[in-house]
Parts: structure tokens; sequence; C-alpha cells
């Protein structure tokens, strides 16, 4: 017979592991369900995170965080361009990135401390003037609490997005856990950065990697002979790989592709280097718009050497070769594709995506303004 009480309780059970026990007292009986919750995968994950919740704070003990004006950026997680795409000299944001702005639009009619200034949605980061008024009721670091309130809100929205499919998941943080504030003293400098704001768009790829025709290899004259495009994302696989045309609201009637149609692509993904073989193999006029640069003549197939050779292969790139895949140039280049096509065809594009930014700004016929 069991004599006693009972004791219920949790404790430690190996690493990452908790053990639930129910343990009559006083008896050498105990009834025990490992319930398995993992909070993480390894020691190297637990590691990380005590790197990202435990890291020197940005902040300057000598600065009043509860009123005044602010340039903040906050970063996104794993800095990825998660936001919208540059289209020009703007940023076209995809639906998340309308999301944080309506967020942050909202903050300032909620708050009667706070007024939203200039600021700008990039694909990977935001710039924001805010001007926090002298409140008694404002916390010490009432910066730092509105910020925390912009994630979570904008968190939240990048959740729903990430659970319907529509936006690509970076992981459960939408930001870096720290943000950036340089606190404004003069009427200068707050036109100094509103000016960096209203330009940042426009500063984004052009003044680091220059025009896309910079560097080339191949038969320049392709250039002058109409231009028929071919994206895809990088995610699409080849099971699912039917082409099909974008329709423009100024497309007529199909034209027929002749000898004098040259296809434009970046073909850094599976199903645009599909289409890249077929040219090949079809011998079709091309030119290869390179994000990593001009490639080296012997990194080139067979098909290549010989398509260079009888010219009609043309390789061009905003940066020389050598260079990695960045999500800065590949916009850049795949926005040069777009913006000089006749007619584009398209394959697989995520959802709200670079790509899917690009070609619904094509298709609205914004790229061009």
């Amino acid at each position: 017979m069991v004599q006693g009480g009972f004791f219920l309780g949790l404790k430690p059970h190996g690493p990452g592991e908790f053990f639930w026990g129910l343990k009559p007292h006083g008896s050498g009986v105990e009834i025990s369900f490992l319930l398995g919750i993992y909070w993480w995968s390894s020691m190297e994950r637990e590691e990380m995170d005590k790197g990202r919740y435990y890291q020197k704070s940005l902040r300057n003990r000598n600065i009043n965080y509860r009123w005044g004006r602010f340039f903040v950026t906050i970063q996104a997680e794993h800095n990825s361009c998660i936001f919208g795409a540059i289209v020009g000299d703007r940023c076209v944001l995809n639906e998340l990135g309308e999301g944080v702005r309506e967020v942050l639009v909202g903050m300032g009619q909620k708050y009667a401390e706070l007024d939203v200034g200039e600021y700008v949605i990039m694909p990977n980061h935001i710039h924001v003037i805010m001007h926090i008024k002298q409140c008694e009721t404002n916390k010490e670091h009432h910066l730092g609490f509105l910020v925390g309130l912009f994630k979570g809100k904008t968190t939240f929205v990048y959740g729903k997005l990430k659970r319907d499919g529509l936006v690509p998941d970076i992981g459960e943080h939408l930001w870096m856990l720290d943000y950036w504030e340089k606190k404004i003293f003069s009427d200068e400098q707050l036109r100094g950065f509103e000016r960096y704001i209203r330009n940042n768009a426009n500063n984004w790829t052009k003044e680091r990697w220059g025009a896309v025709t910079r560097y080339m290899l191949g038969e320049v004259d392709l250039l002058n002979r109409p231009l028929r495009a071919f994206v895809a994302s990088q995610e699409g696989k080849m099971y699912s790989f039917k082409p099909r045309r974008l329709e423009l609201p100024e497309h007529g009637a199909l034209a027929p592709q002749t000898e004098e149609t040259v296809l434009i692509s970046t073909f850094t993904s599976e199903q645009e280097r599909e289409v890249l073989r077929r040219a090949l193999k079809k011998k079709r006029c091309i030119i290869h718009v390179c994000p990593q640069g001009i490639p080296r003549r012997e990194e080139l197939s067979d098909e290549q050497r010989q398509a260079l050779d009888e010219k009609r292969l043309l390789f061009i790139s905003p940066q020389e070769g050598g260079g990695r895949l960045n999500k800065k140039v590949a916009t850049w280049c795949n926005e040069y594709v777009l913006r000089n096509a006749m007619d584009i065809w398209v394959g697989d594009i995520t959802p709200n995506g670079m790509l899917a930014v690009l070609t619904e700004t094509v298709r609205k016929g914004r790229l061009w303004d």
C-alpha cells in the first residue's frame, strides 16, 4: 500500500530535454514520462543562440533615449532581401514590405508621443527617422520600447505570410536582434539623414556595380537585335517546368522567333539553365547577363566556346569575373534583362520574391517610369 502524498514536477533529463515525474512520496516507485521537449537540436545551436541573446548592446549610456529625434536602421535577419526589390531608383515592396510599411505608419498614428518622419523600406532593411516627443509617461529607454513594438508587430505579419507560403522562410526571427541608431541634435543633421533616406534606393546598386554592360565577352552586335527574355526563380524545379509568356498590355499577337531574335537571361536558376542548354543545342543567339562576372574561356562548355567562335554568344556583367552570386547585383541584372526585352517568358516564380516584384512591375508598365 502506498502511503503519503505525491510529488509532481519538471526537472532536467539530459541536453535539451525535460523529465516529467509523478512520484508517490515515501515509496521507491517512480512513474515518469519523457515529454521530449527539445529546445534546441544540438549544443552548437545552443551556443549560437547564446551569442544572439547575450550580445553587447549598441546603446550609448550617455544618451537620453526617452525623447528626441533618432535616425534608426533595422536589418532583416540573415541580411535577407525579403521586403521587395529595387526597380530603377525606387524599392517596389512586396506583400510583406507593404505590411511593414502599414505597421510603421500605424504606429505614428496610434502613439501620441511618436512622429514618424522620413523613412524608406529597402529589400533587407529599413531606415526611419523617429521623433519621440517629451512625455512624462515615456519609458527610460523609450526608443527601444518603440522599436520592440515595431519588431513584434511586423514579425506577426511575417509569421502569417510564412504560414501561408507567401514569403520565404528565413527562420523564426524577421529582424536581427539589435538595431542601429543615431541621435539627431541639429536641423542640419536632420536634413542630411533625410537626403540619405531619399537617395537610398537610387544608390542601392548603381554606385556599387555600375552599368550591366561594363564588362563584355563575345559578339557585341547582339545588343542591337530584338531580345526575348526568360526568367525563373531559384526554387523552380524541372518537373514543373512550363514556360509561359508574360502578358503585357501592349502585346498583340506572338511574334515568331527568327534568326534575328536573341535570347537574354541571367541563366542562374535550374530552369534558366535548361533554356540555355536548349538554345545552345539549337544554335540560337544568346546574351548571358552574368551577376557573378564574366567567366574565363576555359570555364566554358564546348557548346559555349563554339557559340563564341560563331558570334552567337555575348557575356555581359557589371563586375569582373570570380565574384559570388550577390542578391543586389542579381536584382540589378534581372532588371536589365526585363527592361531591354521586347518579349518576356517566365518559368516558376516564387510568390513575393525578387522576380515576382520585377515581373509584376513590368506587367503594370511601371518598369520604365
